[in-house]
């Protein structure tokens, strides 16, 4: 039985929704698309950003409609699998924070909509968060940004 489906939403036009409880650390997704070095991606189009120079494109499959929060109910896990931070009940929306993949120099960011009481109001690379959201998030990176920003961890 499937666990999430693609349903319109509040805050954005389309969202992945529950379809069933999902219990916390339970797998919800895996993102898919073709592998593209940065030259070859369309920025207007889904991506998902999974080493320094290289993107997951669009996989025209239910991960490429998951919406970004700043107080997410999944993140990363063991690669580009989305995992529940939390009990999700059936007809939330499906989250993750897309600063957790993100590392871009030159990327300025968009303004954030998603409603959070913690919401930071943009998304931006997770090189321009504030320490204190670099440190909650850190364990929910993509593996590139894990071993990357590792000495934050060492530091904290």
């Amino acid at each position: 039985m499937p666990n999430i489906v693609l349903k319109s939403s509040a805050t954005h036009q389309k969202g992945i929704f529950a379809l069933r409880h999902i219990k916390k650390g339970e797998q919800v997704i895996t993102f898919g698309g073709d592998l593209l070095h940065r030259s070859q991606v369309d920025f207007e189009d889904y991506h998902l950003q999974v080493a320094e120079d290289f993107y997951l494109g669009p996989s025209r499959k239910l991960d490429d409609y998951i919406n970004h929060s700043c107080a997410p109910n999944c993140g990363f896990k063991d690669g580009v699998t989305l995992v529940a931070l939390c009990d999700i009940a059936i007809d939330d929306e499906i989250t993750w924070d897309y600063s957790t993949a993100i590392d871009e120099e030159d990327f300025d960011g968009f303004s954030c909509g998603c409603g959070a009481l913690a919401c930071r109001g943009k998304v931006s690379s997770f090189r321009h968060l504030e320490l204190k959201d670099k440190l909650r998030l850190l364990p929910h990176l993509l593996p590139y940004l894990k071993e990357k920003y590792y000495a934050l961890k060492v530091e904290a």
